[in-house]
């Protein structure tokens, strides 16, 4: 996948893009000039899950952050990978594990998840919502869990 397109999905799927190889480091540099005040306020999903838990996984792209656990073994406090598709393209959001919702049989339905920077995109360029810095909650279809993961306890 070239840059712009991991940077479109990485965006999209509401994370930002850390170190990277050399031939990328011209583009992510621009990325950061023109986007760079926006990280600076810490509005994104990632930064919300770093303020959540303590700790922000390692990697800077949801899809690179190591899974350890099964998503049916998540429950409130743990980080679900979510299975995104936008106009920019396809990718993972992570969120931060509310509650989980049961069917009557006990199986998972879905989880009622929160982050920051969910909702209408106000400025595609920087991965900005109507929601930047603003926790949202919302129920995610279990379908749409893709892994999860469970920071250490401290």
């Amino acid at each position: 996948m070239n840059l712009k397109a991991m940077t479109a999905a990485s965006l999209a799927a509401g994370v930002f893009l850390g170190a990277m190889p050399a031939a990328q480091a011209q583009d992510n540099g621009r990325w950061m000039r023109e986007c760079g005040s926006w990280v600076a306020k810490k509005g994104y999903s990632v930064d919300y899950i770093e303020q959540r838990t303590g700790e922000r996984p390692s990697g800077n792209m949801a899809e690179n952050w190591r899974s350890n656990l099964e998503p049916k073994e998540a429950h409130a406090g743990d980080v679900v990978f979510i299975y995104v598709e936008s106009a920019s393209g396809k990718g993972q959001r992570a969120e931060v594990v509310e509650d989980v919702l049961r069917n009557e049989d006990g199986s998972i339905r879905a989880f009622r998840t929160s982050s920051m920077n969910i909702g209408k995109m106000v400025e595609p360029s920087c991965n900005i919502t109507e929601n930047f810095g603003k926790v949202r909650t919302r129920n995610v279809d279990f379908s749409r869990v893709m892994r999860a993961y469970r920071p250490p306890v401290k």
